[in-house]
């Protein structure tokens, strides 16, 4: 997965206009913030009680890169 993700990022920051891009897994989800944070993703902050799941009110993370 960290390998997709980072030919994806490449491929739009060479490819496109757009200088920054984000995501925003469950706060719980640890695998997949440290694949983000493999390919250079930057931890931005929590987002607290951002979402439903399940029925239940669950917290969420900033990530973000921007382009060179």
């Amino acid at each position: 997965m960290t390998k997709v993700i980072k030919e994806v990022c490449d491929y739009i920051f060479n490819e496109t206009d757009i200088i920054r891009l984000f995501a925003e897994p469950f706060a719980y989800n640890l695998a997949s913030c440290r694949v983000l944070e493999k390919v250079g993703f930057e931890f931005e902050g929590t987002l607290r009680k951002n979402a439903i799941k399940n029925n239940k009110i669950l917290d969420m993370k900033m990530y973000s890169i921007i382009k060179n």
